[in-house]
């Protein structure tokens, strides 16, 4: 072992030092008396990230002291699953825990295990720094009970909707077929009726084209982002400059749905928050990605922070993540440059 004396040599030829060394964990050996005899390479890193004072590394020093001069988070819980193993519990022992050092607070990974039996067993303790996989896994805690609000606010919204208007429309028509008074008026009824009728019908059409485009399925992605920019252009009035290939190739469902998530809700964010009075929206083939590009060129972002987004985003990066791609925002100086990228994979690839 490369900065160990004894403990990797011919005194326990179960563990090579270079073998140690080899591992990318921070690793420390501790006696029976819970105090250090060896470490590896990478446990020079670890004990810079936590802000040790040790001298040459530690060894000699006393490990059970360190989890409390870190303030870790679960120092007590250390303290006695590694007492546990030298009372020979089974081993390995394990535990993920919050610290404090030259960095800040991060979460580290910690595994012990015993070897040797009799009076006097070595324990191996390994440390892995795990702060971005915490990271990622609250921020997508964060982003998912985003989404959830968002999902339950939207049914409320499609709700409201169905309550306020189609069955109004429907109320009305079946309060017209119950009127008893019809002598001489059952044309004007009639009419009034398939006009209540055909109002309900075009409504219930519009919400099975919000929840699920049928254009996607029977024109594919290029031809459905066009009915879906007319519409929004007519809607709107924006003005939109769109550079899309009529005879863009059909993909999969789940890449063509997300793109199409992605492209309503940049634009109706276009629409609310931009100021702008025109867009333009690309989608082409980058080697073996696809590209979807909108751009608006109104008062751009707020700020640096507002390059992270809110729950629209949110939901734009888990769909593109889903599929190994992913979505960035810019500057665009003026506007905002939304560009989302995800591997091609053509109509017939599986799953499609």
């Amino acid at each position: 072992m490369h900065v160990v004396q004894g403990i990797g040599d011919a005194s326990d030829p179960a563990l090579p030092g270079s073998m140690l060394d080899a591992l990318s964990s921070n690793i420390a050996i501790l006696d029976s008396d819970g105090r250090i005899v060896a470490v590896n390479e990478a446990w020079a890193h670890f004990v810079t990230l936590s802000d040790f004072d040790l001298e040459n590394l530690g060894l000699g020093a006393d490990y059970m002291s360190l989890p409390n001069a870190l303030h870790a988070s679960d120092s007590a819980a250390i303290d006695e699953g590694l007492r546990a193993l030298w009372g020979n519990e089974p081993s390995p022992f394990r535990l993920e825990y919050e610290t404090g050092g030259a960095v800040g607070r991060y979460w580290v990974r910690l595994s012990a295990v015993r070897v040797g039996e009799g009076e006097k067993p070595l324990l191996i303790v390994s440390h892995e720094d795990i702060t971005p996989q915490r990271r990622a896994q609250a921020a997508l805690g964060r982003a998912t009970a985003a989404l959830l609000h968002a999902e339950d606010d939207e049914r409320r919204r499609i709700a409201r909707e169905l309550h306020d208007g189609t069955a109004q429309y429907l109320t009305g028509a079946n309060l017209m077929l119950g009127n008893q008074k019809v002598e001489g008026r059952a044309e004007e009824i009639r009419m009034e009726v398939k006009s209540l009728l055909t109002s309900a019908l075009d409504e219930i059409r519009s919400l099975s084209y919000v929840l699920h485009p049928p254009a996607l399925e029977e024109l594919g992605l290029g031809l459905a982002l066009r009915q879906l920019i007319d519409g929004f252009a007519r809607r709107t009035s924006l003005s939109m400059r769109i550079d899309i290939a009529d005879d863009f190739p059909k993909m999969n469902a789940a890449t063509e749905i997300a793109l199409y998530r992605v492209a309503q809700e940049a634009l109706a964010n276009v629409h609310r928050h931009s100021g702008s009075s025109m867009a333009t929206i690309s989608l082409r083939l980058a080697g073996e990605m696809v590209l979807l590009s909108i751009r608006d060129y109104g008062v751009g972002l707020a700020s640096e922070d507002s390059l992270t987004g809110g729950v629209g985003l949110a939901g734009m990066r888990l769909r593109l993540e889903f599929l190994n791609g992913h979505v960035t925002l810019t500057q665009g100086l003026p506007g905002v440059l939304v560009e989302a990228w995800v591997p091609f994979l053509a109509k017939n690839a599986a799953g499609a």
